[in-house]
């Protein structure tokens, strides 16, 4: 996104116009198609965000958990970049977010990258139809985002990771700008940091220390395989059929060992 964002500089527009100027940067067509680009990039982020959190376990109930939640990341994030062209069907398209009167990020009546002198940080305009019930708000993509931390509760510091994510990413944005085509810029500007600082520094002094079936990002090696492939017992009906695969799995790990301690005897 960052890279995106470099290059969006090269045909940003100085202040957002509402398309009766032919002449303005935001009626530029590479300016919109990279808008488009912006936008579709943050319709995804909650399935990319569950993505890395999904590939950092070796839980086969936990991975077939990230699987139903990067399927409703993905279903969510089309419903939202269709708004975008559902905008164009008048019906639904009715409500005055002319003046930044919307209370939703980057909704506007023109499609567009700009950066007045007042803002920190670059800005998308976005045309959206109006949210209703067969029409997804903005917040579908707040509720994906966080909702699946909160969602896995039982699994050792998910919750820390998402309030984390949610105070220095929204929360952090809208204290440095009151500018919601703006806010979800600066986000994306620090999320770099941010996820550095969830996966090196929460994940690795928590998740890895106090949780278990989970993968370092620093270190590969097993600290303690003896605990790590002992089997588990069958605690409820719903994770029975992930019991017995993890179970087969340290069955065969053991047995590699057992074998590998035998032709060492011999």
């Amino acid at each position: 996104m960052e890279f995106l964002q470099f290059i969006q500089y090269l045909f940003i527009a100085p202040e957002l116009t509402d398309g009766s100027d032919p002449t303005s940067p935001c009626e530029n067509n590479i300016n919109k198609f990279l808008t488009i680009l912006g936008f579709l990039h943050i319709c995804l982020q909650p399935y990319f965000c569950h993505v890395i959190n999904s590939s950092l376990t070796k839980s086969c109930k936990y991975k077939d958990r990230y699987r139903i939640i990067k399927r409703l990341c993905l279903i969510g994030g089309f419903l939202l970049f269709s708004r975008y062209f559902l905008s164009f069907i008048p019906q639904l398209n009715t409500m005055d977010v002319s003046n930044n009167k919307s209370t939703e990020w980057l909704r506007g009546n023109n499609l567009c990258t700009f950066k007045t002198k007042a803002m920190w940080h670059l800005g998308w305009s976005v045309p959206m139809a109006d949210p209703s019930y067969y029409v997804m708000g903005a917040s579908i993509h707040s509720f994906l985002m966080f909702a699946p931390f909160f969602a896995l509760w039982e699994k050792k510091g998910l919750i820390l990771q998402g309030v984390f994510l949610f105070l220095f990413g929204p929360v952090l944005a809208s204290l440095l700008s009151d500018n919601l085509m703006e806010q979800a810029s600066i986000w994306c500007f620090f999320s770099i940091a941010q996820i550095s600082i969830m996966l090196f520094l929460i994940r690795e002094t928590l998740i890895i220390n106090w949780g278990r079936g989970n993968i370092s990002v620093m270190n590969a090696e097993k600290k303690d395989a003896k605990k790590e492939i002992k089997e588990e017992a069958c605690r409820d009906f719903i994770n029975c059929e992930y019991c017995k695969v993890d179970n087969d799995r340290k069955r065969k790990i053991l047995a590699g060992q057992s074998k590998g301690e035998q032709k060492k005897g011999n």
